[in-house]
C-alpha cells in the first residue's frame, strides 16, 4: 500500500485509518461504532470533546483546550525524506510540522498572536545585532534544519548559524543538514514544558552551542550549553550571547512587559 503525505487528514480505508491513529484494524471497527454514538452525544451534552472527523479521531480534553502537539508514529513503514516533509507541509499549510528524534511527526496549530509577537520581537533584536556584526544568518520559526545526529527535522522559533557552517551547503535545496550555533524556543500557552526541555537537549546532542528555552508563564529562562553547563535565570536578568553571539544582549522585560 502506498502511503501518501495527505494521510494525516485524508484517511479513507481501514488500513489507512489504522496507520494514522496507531490502532489495530480490528479495534478500529469497534471504535468507529463508538465514535458515531459519541458524536451524537457531543452535539447536545459534551462540548469539551473536540471532533477531528476527517481522521476519525476524538480528542477528549477536560481543560477545553486542544492537545498542544499531535504525534504520529508510522514505525518502520515510512522513512521520511526532506522532499516528502516539504510536500507534506505544502499540502497542510495551516499546520506546523516537524520530525522529532523518534522519527514521529509532531503537528501543531499556529501560535496565538502574543506568542507570534514575542517571537518577532526577539528575532528583530538578533537581526539588528547580526546586521552590525555580520557573523552569520538568522532564521525564524519557518526555517527548518535537518539535525545530523538524530535525523530530526526541526524549526526553532529563532536560530542563528555562522557563515562558516553555510559555506559548503546549498541552502536553496531542502533543509540544511546541520545544527544551528544558537537556538531559541519560546513556550506558548499550549506547549508542554517537558517536551520543550527534551527538544532543547536534542539540540545540544546534535551540536547546538547555546540555546534558550524561554518560559513566559513562570518568567524564567532555561539556558543550555554544549559543554553541559545548563543554568536557569529569571526575566529580571539580562541574557547574553556569551562566546556564541559576542556582545549580544536581550532584556526579557523589554520583550514581555512591553
Amino acid at each position: 500500500m502506498e502511503l501518501k503525505p495527505t494521510l494525516l487528514y485524508e484517511t479513507k480505508t481501514e488500513q489507512e485509518i489504522s496507520l494514522a491513529t496507531d490502532l489495530p484494524i480490528a479495534d478500529k471497527k469497534q471504535e468507529k461504532e463508538n465514535n458515531k454514538e459519541n458524536k451524537i452525544e457531543n452535539k447536545t451534552a459534551n462540548k469539551e470533546n473536540v471532533q477531528i472527523s476527517d481522521s476519525q479521531l476524538i480528542i477528549e480534553n477536560e481543560t477545553t483546550q486542544l492537545i498542544p502537539t499531535l504525534y504520529l508514529d508510522f514505525g518502520d513503514l515510512v522513512v521520511w525524506t526532506d522532499d516528502q516533509l516539504l510536500l507534506l507541509s505544502a499540502q497542510n499549510p495551516h499546520l506546523q510540522i516537524e520530525l522529532n528524534s523518534k522519527q514521529q511527526l509532531a503537528i501543531k496549530m499556529p501560535t496565538k498572536f502574543d506568542t507570534a509577537n514575542y517571537n518577532a520581537e526577539i528575532s528583530a533584536d538578533l537581526i539588528f545585532w547580526n546586521r552590525q556584526y555580520r557573523l552569520g544568518k538568522v532564521t525564524d520559526s519557518n526555517g527548518g534544519f535537518h539535525l545530523p545526529v538524530t535525523n530530526a527535522v526541526v524549526a526553532p522559533d529563532v536560530a542563528f548559524v555562522l557563515h562558516s557552517k553555510l559555506e559548503t551547503i546549498d541552502t536553496k535545496k531542502g533543509f540544511p543538514c546541520l545544527a544551528p550555533d544558537f537556538v531559541i524556543e519560546l513556550r506558548s500557552d499550549s506547549d508542554v514544558l517537558q517536551e520543550l526541555i527534551d527538544k532543547m537537549l536534542d539540540y545540544i546532542a546534535n551540536g547546538v552551542r547555546l540555546g534558550w528555552l524561554i518560559n513566559p508563564k513562570d518568567e524564567n529562562i532555561y539556558i543550555y550549553r554544549l559543554n553541559g553547563n545548563h543554568t536557569t535565570q529569571t526575566f529580571d536578568e539580562k541574557l547574553t550571547g556569551e562566546d556564541v553571539l559576542p556582545n549580544f544582549e536581550l532584556n526579557p522585560r523589554n520583550i514581555f512587559n512591553a
